[in-house]
């Protein structure tokens, strides 16, 4: 293992990118990563990131910060009104646990088919991560701070918005053509693997 630390953007339930970039950061020997929230929605693989994150997590090797969306689907749950969800994509979300052919109760469905393992995950989920040197959190900061910065959320385009006090890398992953970024600490280099997990060289 190295010293290196590992952030990484908005997965949006993309199971082949997420597989991707663990495989270049354990050839790395990359000690821990911190995945900065929006696991779920847009993306047809929300059911198989959530479980293989969960696994990283327990195992301790990663730590999972909430996102907007995973943030979304608990006030869902708890308010009984899924609609607010839908409108973000949460429809990909369902089906990933509840199969193709929902049926008219769909809350009912819902429920029925997420794990109390992965609940009980999702409402764990701190919303910062922060060290001696960084703080990251799922939306960029509002507050000014002597430390680095990283987020996610915004999507920035195919390749992140790095600079001397703080890196945004969402990079598209869930949509068609986009990225799943990994910003490297301290070194604040990144590696990049495509929709299918194919790293991308530039």
């Amino acid at each position: 293992m190295t010293g290196e630390l590992a952030f990484v953007g908005d997965i949006h339930g993309n199971l082949g990118a997420l597989r991707g970039i663990q495989c270049v950061l354990d050839r790395r020997g990359v000690g821990h990563t911190v995945f900065l929230g929006d696991y779920i929605n847009k993306g047809t693989e929300s059911a198989g990131v959530l479980e293989e994150l969960i696994v990283r997590s327990r195992s301790g090797r990663a730590t999972l910060l909430a996102g907007n969306h995973e943030t979304a689907l608990l006030e869902s749950l708890d308010n009984h009104d899924l609609s607010a969800f839908l409108k973000m994509g949460g429809a990909a979300t369902i089906r990933s646990y509840a199969g193709a052919q929902v049926g008219p109760e769909v809350l009912a469905d819902l429920r029925s088919n997420l794990p109390v393992l992965v609940l009980d995950a999702l409402r764990q989920m701190p919303t910062r991560y922060e060290s001696d040197t960084v703080i990251a959190q799922h939306i960029p900061p509002r507050s000014i701070t002597h430390k680095y910065c990283v987020s996610a959320h915004l999507p920035v385009g195919r390749l992140p918005l790095i600079n001397n006090y703080s890196a945004q890398i969402d990079t598209g992953c869930g949509g068609h053509g986009g990225r799943l970024t990994a910003l490297l600490w301290p070194s604040r280099t990144y590696v990049q693997v495509d929709e299918v997990g194919r790293v991308v060289d530039g």
